[in-house]
Formats: C-alpha cells, structure tokens, sequence
C-alpha cells in the first residue's frame, strides 16, 4: 500500500460517545484539525459531507481526514454510540491541549492543522466504509480505544501500534467493497506482472475502450490509485527487492526496470522510500 507504511500514527483522544439528539444543531459543520475515526457502535442516524448524505448504523466506519466538513445527526429514539479516535498520522504528536475540531468553520485555524500527506493510498478511503462482516475489525478498533485510556506502561505505543494495523486492514476492505471492473483488472493484472518506468498509460486506455475519466476513475476504484501511482508502486517494489535479494548494481537495476537515467530513478526511488537506492541496500544487508 503506497505510502502508508510510512505511518508513524499517534492518538490524541479516544472514547466512547453517545450523541444527544438534541445536540444535532450543534453537531453540524464540524471541521476537524487531525485524522477522525469513527466506528458505530449502536443507534442510528446520518452524517453528512458536501454534495453527500449516508445513513449510518452499528458496524459502519466513518473516515474524515483533516479539514473535512461534516455532520453527526443521531436517531431521537435510537442514538448514535460511537467508538472515536482523533489522531495523527505522519508528523509529532499533538498535544492533548490542542482542539481535534472546530463547530465553526469561519473558526477555523490552518496554524492547528496536524501534518497532512496526499498520494498514499489513504487518499482513496471512503468517508463511508461498511464493516458489519468484519468483526475482527469492530473488535479491533473497540481495543483501541480502551488501550489508548489505560494507564498501563505500554498502552500508548501498543494502542498506536493497533491503529496502524486497522488503517492499512480498512484500506484493504475498502478495495474488496466493489468488484474489479474486468477491463481494469486485465490491467492490474498486466502492471503486476510487467511493471516497468517506460510503459505508457495511453496504451492501456487504448486497450479498455473507455474515456479517461472512467478509465481514471474505475482504475482508482480497483486499486485505490491512480494508474501512474500504481505503476510508480509496483517499479519501486521490484526495486527495492532487487536492491535487497541481488548484487547487481544500483545502474543495472534501474535500466532493468526502464529507466534512461540513473538520476531519475535514484530521485524517485529516494522520495518514494526516504533514502537512497545505495543507502537502502545497506541497511537490508
């Protein structure tokens, strides 16, 4: 999953809510400053983004990244319970001081904003992910909230170390929510087996008979990635095991999997995985 074991995530609040229907007013236009998480637990009601309303119930996961306006409405007869967790997930901690979210987005103050990554595959995550048939996950997340309140010595890390698990486990069930369209997965399948910096993607849109906007947009669906970052995906982890499992050179690799220029592959390969093809190999050996 591009990028997201680089996750260093850190909890700044977790508990046990149960919304007051009378609050619902007040729940509306929330805005938060880190990365929410929010499992149903019991109770009905909705929540909303712009230009989209979902009606949610025990076992739906609701994911807002930071800066994301939204709304809680909560059943006046059966009241939303929720399991929360508000945490960052590539910078330093927050403090516990600092506020999770504002209720006024006129209110709003960009200086509070937690660190924020894009092009990992997080950035395909639905606001809205059914989890009913993953129990395992429910359970899960219902742990991370009780490890990050004890008081135990290595609560903090082990509750952290929970919720990196239940991140790349939800991206993973929300690629499995939808079926691959079979024009795409014909693609997938040819990327994963022939991934190389010099293919084009004008020939595999060529191929589906699509318009690039659906051919873009199944391709996401399918992968939770753009078809240039999948591609970029695959060439990095050939790479980076012919850097640990082979003594070819860092050249050889890189003209292995269709670079022209040494240079570009060692700035790519550099960004992608915060050091140098060199200094990776050294560090496997």
């Amino acid at each position: 999953m591009e990028g997201l074991t680089q996750m260093t995530p850190s909890i700044q609040v977790a508990h046990h809510y149960r919304f007051p229907s009378d609050r619902n007013t007040h729940e509306a236009t929330r805005v938060g400053y880190c990365y929410a998480f929010h499992l149903v637990d019991s109770g009905k009601g909705r929540i909303s983004i712009p230009g989209r309303t979902y009606d949610v119930k025990k076992g739906d996961l609701l994911y807002f990244p930071p800066r994301l306006a939204h709304s809680f409405y909560t059943d006046p007869v059966h009241p939303l319970s929720t399991y929360n967790v508000y945490c960052e997930l590539w910078g330093e901690p927050r403090s516990v001081h600092l506020p999770t979210l504002v209720w006024n987005e006129a209110e709003f103050d960009p200086g509070l904003l937690t660190t924020v990554r894009t092009g990992t595959a997080l950035d395909q995550m639905p606001v809205f992910l059914p989890l009913q048939r993953e129990s395992s996950l429910n359970e899960q997340f219902a742990r991370i909230v009780r490890r990050h309140q004890a008081k135990d010595d290595y609560s903090q890390t082990i509750a952290a170390s929970l919720l990196k698990a239940f991140i790349l486990e939800a991206v993973e069930a929300s690629r499995m929510a939808e079926p691959i369209d079979f024009r795409i997965k014909s693609i997938v399948e040819r990327i994963d087996k022939e991934a190389n910096a010099a293919q084009r993607g004008d020939s595999w849109l060529a191929g589906t008979g699509l318009r690039k906007t659906q051919f873009h947009e199944l391709f996401k669906q399918a992968t939770g990635m753009s078809p240039k970052a999948y591609l970029t995906y695959n060439v990095m982890k050939q790479a980076a095991a012919a850097l640990s499992e082979s003594k070819r050179s860092v050249t050889e690799i890189a003209e292995d999997l269709g670079y022209s220029s040494i240079h570009h592959f060692t700035k790519q390969f550099t960004v992608y995985f915060g050091s140098s093809p060199t200094a990776y190999r050294r560090r496997r050996k």
